[in-house]
């Protein structure tokens, strides 16, 4: 009797939990030949490649923490891990030799590190950091490697944050936009607005300031990076995935547009209520307005598709 007790808690006992795909490769590549060695030296790469670019890591950290443009940025190393894991899930890849071009990556990316030091330039340190990751990969995993885990790699470049330079080149023409954009709407719906520049003159002499934070950078880089992730995850044609990234810069300048409406026709009835907490209660609706045009988008698009899906690795 008590043998059966035993043998049925045993078939009852949970199975134990599968590891991630990544997390299993590695623990496979552990046990191969030479596999602790390859694994250890990418970890020591990987540890000298953190302390060379240390500044460049804690950059990133206070720009993601400090400006709502990148905060975002926090949650794309995790998603590239994630794509990381489905392209793991394919199994080991070919040995195909990539010391060469490993070591000439990791050269390039601490040529460039070296070279900010003298002339300070973030962006190109930046780049240079993501260029050491792929040198790392190629030289311990081989060119199959890179090329299998290229997606996760390059979706990284969406947590580097823009030259203030090309930046402010790029929202400025957006601000100037999206102020005659609303002006129009506004005049239009029967409420007059004067628009200079990106002021907008209210009835009863109220002004408007369009901001850069209403400029749509903001979501632009932020539906750039789901819009990417989201093309990367469907099973569609090419130009269905290319049409669903390009349209994050329509999409962010319309929830934009639609924001500026809202504000100017709420502060030429109470200007107090477009401060405060009601102006950041209206950014996290119009982000889902945002959202549910790009959801609205994928509807129509879906209508529009008769291929066969292309296949994607699977799903984590």
């Amino acid at each position: 009797m008590a043998t059966s007790t035993i043998s049925a808690r045993d078939d009852d006992a949970p199975a134990p939990r599968e590891l991630p795909a990544l997390a299993g490769l590695l623990r496979d590549g552990w046990a191969l030949p030479g596999g602790k060695v390859a694994l250890l030296g990418a970890s020591a790469c990987l540890a000298l490649l953190a302390l060379a670019f240390r500044s460049t890591l804690w950059h990133f950290a206070h720009v993601w923490s400090t400006d709502p443009n990148y905060s975002h940025g926090f949650l794309v190393p995790l998603i590239s891990l994630y794509f990381a894991n489905m392209a793991a899930k394919e199994g080991p890849t070919r040995q195909v030799p990539g010391v060469a071009l490993g070591a000439s990556l990791l050269v390039f990316a601490l040529l460039g590190r070296l070279a900010t030091i003298v002339v300070p330039v973030g962006f190109a340190s930046d780049l240079a950091f993501l260029t050491g990751l792929a040198g790392i990969l190629s030289l311990f995993a081989g060119r199959a490697a890179l090329y299998r885990y290229g997606f996760a790699l390059t979706f990284l470049v969406f947590m580097v944050p823009l030259p203030i330079h090309l930046y402010t080149t790029i929202a400025t023409p957006l601000q100037l936009l999206v102020s005659k954009v609303a002006a129009t709407i506004l005049n239009g719906a029967g409420l007059p607005v004067l628009c200079e520049g990106n002021h907008l003159t209210l009835p009863g002499g109220v002004r408007m300031f369009v901001a850069e934070a209403c400029s749509g950078m903001r979501q632009l880089t932020g539906f750039l990076a789901l819009t990417t992730a989201v093309a990367f995850l469907t099973p569609r044609p090419r130009w269905y995935r290319a049409v669903l990234i390009g349209s994050a810069i329509p999409v962010a300048l319309t929830a934009n547009v639609a924001r500026v409406v809202l504000t100017g026709w709420i502060m030429s009835h109470d200007p107090r209520l477009a401060q405060g907490a009601f102006h950041t209660l209206e950014g996290l609706l119009l982000m889902g307005f945002g959202l549910a045009l790009l959801r609205l988008e994928c509807a129509v698009l879906n209508v529009l598709v008769d291929e066969e899906p292309e296949p994607v690795p699977a799903a984590a």
